[in-house]
């Protein structure tokens, strides 16, 4: 495994934290699945809390996991909140809108050596 979940409650139950480290790659998704649903039922209409600062790497079938765990909170009255992205993992999340922009408002994109992706070859 190249990943890592660790799960931890405040004390009222309300709020479910999840440690995210590793690279999530396409294995890991189930897990990452399991981790969440589990976070859930823990979390008693209060909100899950996912720190991916230790985040190197992230498959879009990990994504695609976060926004329905985004879903699922938005229709059981939860709360959903993911935290502390950094590089590429913050920049693809920032996309999802899964995270929060940074206040420079910068979109990025590939810059094209002769104007379009056609000519390059």
């Amino acid at each position: 495994m190249s990943f890592s979940i660790e799960r931890d409650t405040d004390r009222t139950g309300k709020t479910t934290y999840l440690l995210l480290g590793g690279t999530f790659d396409r294995a890991a998704h189930r897990d990452l699945k399991r981790a969440l649903r589990d976070a859930f039922a823990r979390t008693r209409q209060g909100r899950v809390v996912l720190d991916v600062a230790g985040v190197g790497e992230i498959s879009s079938e990990c994504v695609e996991v976060l926004l329905t765990g985004y879903t699922t909170a938005l229709r059981g009255g939860y709360g959903f909140e993911v935290t502390n992205a950094r590089g590429s993992v913050q920049l693809l999340l920032e996309a999802t809108r899964l995270c929060p922009r940074r206040e420079d408002d910068t979109l990025y994109a590939p810059a094209w050596l002769s104007g379009s992706p056609a000519d390059v070859s």
